[in-house]
């Protein structure tokens, strides 16, 4: 018999950044240098300005791990075109532990991102640098999303998916069975 496990979504805060680093190291397979972390840190930190246009959400459990995270912006200038076509927003990252896939929460964490990129920035377009997976092909067609594109990026195949009917999502909160 499954039990139930409450699974939270809020904003991260600076004392996150580290273990949302290290879970998407781990969503990629790679393990970064800490240098590269420092970067990663030093970016991700302007998302706690004030006016930022960078978007960050993580899913906790009831023990207060952070099981998840997603992050949303406008597109940054190397991501932003696509056989042709500029694409106002984007997520930038989306990943859950692999223990906690398939069960909603990178739905959920789709959803609060991508409605909050439609309230904040009004975008005619939407796109995801994906990794060249299934599972990720597979995640991002279930959303409506198109393939439209391949590139090179840090020697991982990228597959862009993009979204022109902008509508958003109803809100729903949600328990998660373990």
């Amino acid at each position: 018999m499954s039990t139930l496990e409450k699974i939270t979504i809020r904003r991260p805060t600076v004392d996150d950044l580290r273990i949302m680093s290290k879970l998407l190291d781990d969503a990629i397979e790679s393990s970064s240098t800490e240098d590269i972390v420092q970067q990663r840190l030093e970016r991700w930190s302007t998302g706690f300005e004030k006016d930022s246009s960078y978007l960050f959400y993580v899913a906790e459990n009831e023990k207060k791990n952070i099981v998840g995270w997603c992050s949303g912006r406008k597109t940054l200038e190397h991501s932003r075109i696509v056989n042709n076509q500029i694409y106002d927003c984007e997520v930038g990252t989306i990943c859950v532990q692999q223990e906690y896939q398939y069960r909603g929460i990178g739905r959920e964490l789709w959803k609060i991102i991508w409605n909050e990129i439609l309230e904040r920035f009004h975008p005619e377009n939407f796109i995801v640098w994906g990794v060249d997976r299934e599972h990720t092909h597979q995640f991002y067609r279930s959303l409506g999303g198109t393939p439209m594109g391949t590139k090179m990026a840090d020697d991982m195949l990228m597959t862009a998916y993009v979204w022109n009917d902008l509508k958003p999502y109803d809100s729903t909160s949600f328990v998660i069975f373990k």
